[in-house]
């Protein structure tokens, strides 16, 4: 990341400087509560209307019409992402470039599970709420639409292609059960495997089989007791993508998918080795050939949440009447696409409480509207906006934040 000098105005005294925070602030709150009807109607259409990753056409339509009645300059489609976008308004004077980030696919057949439908127009409200006062404090505001995060990766094409170069600090939120300015997010990789066997009638000879899913059922019941035996931070859950053809003949063929989580890479590695094991003594024990492919490329890195930013988001959020709490170091966390990107800008995702409901169900997506979600929407893009004020009005807060990603960075 390039650090960036900038030509800033007389210095203020203490007093002076947050009276005019607390102006700007409230401007830009204001220009929130305007444009919230737009933002929780676009919602509520997005709700309604579930679009995966990168096939998210009318979600990016109606995002960017928000962001050109707002008088933001738009752009539909970057680089190879047709879904992607960004909205960008500059000031007549120099200053930091912040982004907001908006993710806006859908986890079919699970709907907005995710609440992607609260968590976009939120960014765009902060967009909106930041380019009021933007003349008055110098620099650019962003919009930028990254596609497919669930599980399409779209924010790591985007830096590939360049869509976070020049950066000075980017955030974004997601609803959840509390409010939690600093959030937490593992290292991911997967396994896709298959147990071969011998099909027999079920009855007649079932001697004669090799059956695929007792090494299957075999392997699920192993990692289930590996469990017990793994580092607090290690998540491991899995389904079955093919359990057999016919009640009467013994599965010949089955498959899955395992998904292992930590808070490193080096506990991912000393997983790996453990999860195979467990794998090919199912085999072992039932007869039956493995065959897996665990994720190739990069695995990616933990979430690095800048905490000099998420301090200045806390206390907007405790501003704003909503209580926060520290994160949990061993539980409550995700994994996500942010997550590599956040290595190469200052980035917060914080967690904003709209339900007690757990993500990727039915229930979370039912609550991602109604009064929770309109609350959880415009009380994020507030904190978002205020914190961006208050990075781009104080040198020393920005600073802080820069000195500190450089630091965990090297």
């Amino acid at each position: 990341m390039v650090c960036h000098a900038y030509r800033r105005g007389p210095a203020l005294d203490g007093e002076a400087r947050m009276m005019r925070v607390d102006d700007l602030k409230a401007r830009a709150a204001a220009a929130i509560d305007e444009v919230a009807p737009r933002l929780y109607e676009v919602s509520e259409a997005m709700h309604a209307h579930v679009e995966r990753p990168f096939e998210e056409v009318k979600g990016q339509a109606w995002l960017c019409e928000v962001l050109s009645e707002a008088g933001f300059q738009v752009e539909k489609g970057l680089g190879s992402l047709s879904t992607a976008f960004r909205g960008t308004v500059r000031s007549s004077g120099p200053g930091p470039r912040i982004a907001f980030l908006c993710e806006y696919d859908g986890l079919p057949p699970y709907g907005h599970s995710c609440g992607h439908n609260v968590g976009g127009p939120a960014s765009i409200g902060a967009a909106v709420g930041l380019k009021s006062v933007m003349d008055m404090l110098g620099g650019e505001v962003i919009a930028l639409g990254t596609p497919g995060e669930e599980g399409g990766n779209g924010k790591h094409i985007m830096q590939r292609e360049g869509f976070f170069d020049g950066l000075d600090a980017m955030m974004l939120i997601y609803p959840g059960r509390d409010n939690i300015a600093h959030s937490r997010a593992l290292v991911a990789t997967r396994v896709n495997f298959s147990y071969f066997g011998r099909a027999a009638h079920g009855a007649a000879r079932p001697e004669w089989g090799i059956n695929a899913l007792d090494a299957m059922t075999l392997a699920f019941n192993g990692i289930g007791l590996l469990r017990q035996q793994t580092p607090s931070d290690v998540r491991m859950h899995y389904i079955v993508t093919k359990g057999g053809t016919l009640s009467n003949v013994i599965p010949d063929h089955t498959s899955g998918v395992l998904t292992v989580r930590a808070n490193d890479n080096a506990t991912i590695d000393m997983m790996i080795p453990r999860i195979n094991g467990v794998l090919e003594g199912a085999a072992s024990m039932t007869g039956a050939t493995l065959e897996k492919t665990w994720a190739e490329g990069p695995r990616g890195k933990p979430l690095l949440s800048n905490d000099a930013m998420a301090q200045l988001f806390d206390r907007n959020l405790q501003a704003l009447g909503r209580a926060t709490r520290a994160r949990d170091e061993l539980s409550g966390a995700w994994s996500g696409d942010t997550s590599n990107v956040s290595w190469a800008v200052p980035t917060i995702q914080p967690q904003i409480a709209m339900t007690a409901h757990p993500p990727h169900s039915h229930e979370f997506h039912e609550a991602s509207v109604g009064p929770a979600a309109r609350a959880a929407l415009a009380d994020s893009a507030k904190a978002m906006a205020m914190t961006a004020i208050d990075l781009m009005l104080d040198a020393s807060a920005l600073d802080a934040v820069k000195a500190e990603f450089m630091a965990r960075t090297r």
